[in-house]
């Protein structure tokens, strides 16, 4: 059952269901996801309880994780760990974004090998534990990490594609659809950095409290490989007290 602590709101890649107030004026894709970003980062905290579930047909495995995150100060930061199943009980995960400098730095711990290993380079944008989401889809995006441009839109959705002003960014660039009824994110299609549809998250349920939309379940499809991962949040709690010492190596250890 979804327990929710005031007005409820996640952030990053779990904070894809966003209420914008409806236009005035024609707006333009930087408008609209500048709005996005200011919505974001109402509640600088949020704790979540998800369930994972990745595979392809028959041949699919389930996971329960808690995710911690916190931003403020021009910095994301995300810390995941696993409860169940028992082999992956105590794994962990973090990283922390600088927005300004769009640098970040990603840690991972293994109780098997007792200590934490930094993710370089590229390796922030491997699969995460199997799943079809990266270590850096976790965070989610920043509007100032990308260019915005309304594509087209018609009486229900709006379309806009973001291109990331990085040149190291793991995408070439991303479509929005984007619900006009409540300015929820209804679908993100990810392309590699050749131009090629990689993989589509769509969000498929929703809770509105207190006029919020707030999302409770989103899918990642590989649309090379046809894996599924499916995430289910199940406890979303907002405006918890968080410290920096909540994340990063020293947190996972």
């Amino acid at each position: 059952m979804l327990r929710l602590k005031t007005s409820v709101w996640f952030m990053g890649l779990f904070s894809l269901c966003i209420y914008l107030s409806p236009a005035a004026h024609a707006q333009t894709g930087e408008e609209i996801m500048k709005k996005v970003n200011s919505v974001m980062g109402h509640f600088p905290s949020a704790v979540a309880e998800v369930n994972l579930t990745t595979g392809k047909g028959n041949r699919q495995r389930e996971r329960l994780l808690r995710l911690v995150s916190k931003q403020g100060d021009g910095r994301r930061q995300l810390i995941a760990t696993f409860r169940e199943p028992a082999s992956v009980r105590g794994v962990g995960f973090s990283t922390e974004l600088d927005i300004a400098s769009d640098e970040r730095q990603s840690w991972v711990y293994l109780p098997s090998l007792g200590g934490v290993r930094e993710l370089k380079g590229n390796q922030q944008h491997e699969s995460f534990f199997g799943s079809d989401f990266s270590y850096s889809d976790l965070m989610g995006r920043d509007a100032e990490q990308d260019s915005h441009k309304l594509v087209s839109q018609d009486g229900d959705f709006y379309a806009i594609t973001s291109t990331p002003k990085s040149k190291k960014d793991l995408y070439s660039k991303l479509d929005y659809k984007i619900a006009k009824s409540d300015n929820t994110i209804r679908e993100i299609t990810f392309y590699d950095r050749k131009g090629a549809a990689l993989k589509r998250l769509t969000n498929i349920d929703f809770e509105k409290v207190d006029g919020v939309p707030v999302l409770l379940k989103s899918e990642m499809k590989n649309l090379k490989s046809g894996s599924v991962t499916l995430l289910n949040r199940t406890s979303i709690q907002v405006a918890v007290e968080l410290f920096d010492y909540d994340f990063g190596p020293e947190a996972l250890q």
